[in-house]
């Protein structure tokens, strides 16, 4: 089964009226989604810049900056055409692209300034280690500045095997090759870490 046709299997049939968005995306409570973005806006600047929100789901990280006074030129990307369909619909002042920006080029390089993948990597799709530093490779050619990713910390392993956990000084040996910095902020929630990826400066 494809990267792909596993991400639509385990999303979609969430997709129904009347669920909360965090239990759409798979997250414990709205609190811990929310906790999960306020590090990238309380560590990231943010305001008046432009940011790619990568795997969006419903864009509850545009929500999320409105609610914080945070002006930022937003785009949200997802590759399941459902969620990006329900985004549109919540969000219609906000853009939205249906795709696979690790697959297909979506944006010229270096078009944002900030790139954020929130739960994206969460799924236990078979080459997780293998698959991180490719997909963060690919990101890195998409912004100019700072990328963020959060990850399932290994201190806290939920109990099914479909989801799979990252052990954060792994993920910086992994990361450091490709980053001009790698900071690791894991102080937030006992079972998540974030990881800001500077931009390599080139002479």
């Amino acid at each position: 089964m494809s990267r792909k046709d596993r991400i639509r299997r385990h999303y979609e049939p969430r997709i129904r009226a009347g669920r909360e968005h965090y239990d759409i995306l798979d997250w414990a409570s709205s609190a811990s989604q929310e906790a999960r973005f306020g590090v990238l806006a309380d560590r990231v600047e943010l305001a008046g810049r432009s940011l790619l929100d990568v795997g969006c789901g419903l864009g509850d990280l545009w929500a999320y900056l409105r609610r914080r006074d945070i002006a930022v030129d937003y785009t949200g990307v997802d590759l399941l055409e459902k969620m990006v369909s329900a985004a549109r619909a919540r969000h219609a002042e906000a853009r939205f692209v249906c795709g696979d920006v690790f697959t297909q080029d979506l944006f010229p390089p270096e078009s944002f300034d900030v790139a954020f993948c929130s739960g994206m990597f969460n799924l236990n799709l078979g080459n997780n280690l293998e698959f991180l530093p490719r997909a963060v490779g690919r990101l890195l050619i998409l912004v100019r500045d700072t990328l963020a990713i959060n990850l399932l910390h290994r201190r806290r392993p939920p109990a099914e095997d479909r989801y799979f956990c990252y052990d954060p000084q792994e993920v910086r040996k992994l990361l450091e090759p490709l980053c001009g910095r790698v900071t690791i902020l894991d102080d937030y929630l006992p079972n998540d870490f974030t990881v800001l990826c500077g931009k390599k400066k080139h002479p």
